[in-house]
């Protein structure tokens, strides 16, 4: 009885421990506040900061902004050696817009055609010849040596066939259209425009700009909208669904003009900070992105949910665990705070942190936060829905989140799988990773992304419950 009876208050001490230690982590969630989140977004965002493409002005009054955040705290320091920066060479690649004319009629690049293949020093006149369907027996008559040819496939998605095809009997140039689906063309260009106008990043190493240039063909090919073929030809896609294969007479005359693609060096810098923990051999990184697509066609890319939503919450989650350590609670892991750049174009910045931590072993926990401040275009009547997404997690952290998911009202989806965001950087080295994520908004990646749509009490609570995640899992605790 006595043993019963002393396991009993052994059991009622630990559990006003926990509730102590629980009531410690809410005192500190409830200085992240939605008012202090907002001016975060709202300067983030601002038209000033242009977009945060990489290697501009506006990326730089972003980082500076982080910067001044983490200065106004003492607790805070800086992860490498006198320096919140770390520095990385980055190449920025744009592709250059081609041009294509027939007889004086004038083509226009993702109106009419999408080029696809080589971008090189090409500007030439080719005689157009018909191929049919561009299969091996279609060319049994053909010289299409030195020529560009048309021809026709019942999926635009597939028409690299036809190029390959074409390329092995010589020709220069492979034109292809649906005669099946007369707007399949025009759906493929709306699904890439808001990626094809945008720089496209690599880091300066053989294997990057090996793997750049081997997705590019090593032909020239273009895909045409159903519509412009009678600009082309002059006779409408009907027409050449029903002809057959006459010769070698061309039908037209084309010219196609591309330049190389441009290929700059730059300097980005991913912003890290963090507060020491007890245990300096164990770490936990919390990161967001800062950049975003800049400024296109006039049009500014503000990125508010994506990414300063994330940025804002990486602030405020600092400042919190800053005021907690200077009032005792002292993590036993360090908690490292990084602001990652040129996510956008390939998550380059993450992958180049990750790629440089000297003791990967000792990063027991990655947190990324990329878009916390609106739900989906599926669950915009659940404001409070959000997706983890976790990989090499213990069953006990999938627990942990249902847990506070409950506590901060909050609805989670553990289902979903996608896995690019900066968390890959750390999970592809086998770091257990969480990711915290909206999922995809009408506005995402649209001019329209801007502050004034973001929920800002959603924000405040999912950042209080990351908050008291890395709370529990650096184990914090009063020194």
């Amino acid at each position: 009885m006595k043993e019963k009876i002393f396991l009993a208050f052994i059991g009622i001490i630990l559990s006003f421990t926990g509730i102590r230690a629980q009531s410690s982590a809410d005192l500190y969630s409830k200085d992240i506040k939605a008012k202090n989140l907002k001016e975060h977004v709202y300067i983030l965002a601002s038209d000033s900061c242009a977009g945060r493409d990489v290697g501009t002005l506006g990326i730089k009054i972003a980082r500076d902004y982080i910067v001044s955040q983490w200065e106004e705290n003492a607790v805070l320091q800086s992860y490498f050696e006198n320096t919140w920066f770390q520095a990385f060479p980055l190449l920025t690649i744009e592709e250059r817009t081609p041009h294509l004319q027939s007889k004086n009629t004038e083509l226009f690049s993702d109106k009419d055609f999408m080029y696809s293949g080589i971008f090189d020093s090409f500007n030439k006149e080719l005689p157009l010849v018909f191929a049919g369907y561009g299969r091996e027996e279609d060319y049994k008559n053909l010289d299409v040596k030195g020529k560009a040819v048309l021809t026709l496939h019942h999926n635009l998605r597939a028409a690299v066939r036809n190029a390959r095809i074409a390329k092995e009997y010589g020709a220069e140039l492979t034109i292809v259209a649906n005669p099946k689906s007369s707007n399949q063309f025009e759906s493929i260009v709306l699904q890439f425009e808001d990626f094809s106008k945008f720089k496209k990043c690599r880091l300066p190493n053989n294997v990057a700009m090996d793997s750049f240039m081997v997705d590019m063909p090593s032909y020239r090919y273009m895909t045409i909208s159903s519509k412009s073929v009678k600009k082309l030809t002059g006779k409408n896609i009907q027409h050449w669904k029903n002809e057959a294969i006459e010769g070698n007479e061309p039908i037209g005359e084309i010219k196609l003009s591309v330049e190389p693609l441009k290929v700059d060096t730059i300097i980005e810098n991913n912003v890290v900070a963090y507060i020491p923990g007890s245990n300096a051999n164990e770490s936990i990184v919390v990161g967001a992105h800062y950049d975003h697509l800049g400024t296109v066609d006039g049009k500014i890319y503000n990125g508010a949910d994506d990414n300063a939503s994330g940025v804002s919450a990486l602030i405020e989650l600092s400042k919190a665990f800053a005021k907690a350590y200077q009032d005792g609670y002292k993590p036993e892991k360090n908690i490292i705070f990084a602001a990652f750049s040129a996510e956008e174009g390939g998550i380059w910045g993450s992958k180049y942190f990750a790629d440089h931590l000297e003791n990967k072993e000792q990063v027991k926990l990655m947190i990324n936060i990329d878009m916390i401040g609106r739900a989906d275009y599926h669950h915009e009547n659940d404001p409070g829905y959000f997706y983890f997404i976790g990989k090499h997690l213990a069953d006990s952290l999938y627990t942990q989140e249902k847990q506070l998911s409950k506590k901060y009202k909050l609805t989670s989806n553990y289902s979903a799988i996608t896995d690019y965001s900066d968390n890959k950087s750390f999970s592809d080295i086998g770091i257990p990773s969480i990711f915290f994520f909206d999922g995809k908004n009408h506005d995402l990646h649209k001019p329209t992304d801007t502050a004034n749509k973001v929920n800002y009490k959603r924000m405040e609570k999912i950042s209080r419950m990351i908050f008291e995640t890395i709370w529990r899992n650096a184990a914090v605790g009063k020194n």
